[in-house]
């Protein structure tokens, strides 16, 4: 039995497609969206601790950040990688005066990174003394950076080289 398409429907299908054929056509899709579906579920919980950290409030050291943004596979960074690459970003630059990473306006508007105030007292006459501010990177900073350095594969729970106790669970 051929199936005779209507003259409205006739540009969908082309002409000489038995039921066969349709039944194939149809299982196949079946059969790739069990698949999507199964790699989505092998995905989702990745994505779930991924979202809660990137939706908490809060801010991270440089060191911090590059311990993070490293446990994704295709990421390479320690503290000062990183800093370079907030410098090839243009998002921070090195100061003149004294030599200390400071945060572009734009990644400040951005919402990437901010700055804290330091300051430390002098050891001999207890003053109050202002340090260069600390660069700073926000969650959506981590997050940007994530996914322009990195990959959407999901992050490993644990690495090989990790040496956690056996009742340590932590990513």
């Amino acid at each position: 039995m051929n199936i005779t398409p209507s003259p409205r429907t006739a540009h969908r299908y082309p002409r000489g497609l038995t039921n066969r054929d349709l039944a194939l056509m149809v299982l196949e899709e079946a059969d790739r969206a069990d698949t999507a579906e199964s790699h989505l579920e092998v995905l989702a919980p990745a994505a779930e601790s991924w979202h809660r950290l990137a939706s908490a409030r809060g801010t991270f050291s440089a060191a911090d950040a590059a311990k993070i943004l490293s446990r994704d596979p295709a990421i390479d960074l320690g503290q000062n990688r990183l800093f370079r690459t907030l410098g090839d970003l243009h998002w921070a630059y090195r100061q003149r005066r004294d030599h200390a990473w400071r945060a572009r306006q734009s990644a400040v508007d951005a919402g990437w990174l901010t700055e804290i105030p330091q300051s430390h007292h002098h050891p001999r006459t207890g003053e109050l003394l202002l340090d260069a501010p600390q660069l700073r990177i926000t969650l959506k900073g981590l997050s940007e950076l994530r996914q322009r350095l990195g990959t959407s594969a999901a992050l490993p729970l644990k690495r090989d080289n990790d040496r956690a106790r056996p009742d340590d669970n932590r990513p």
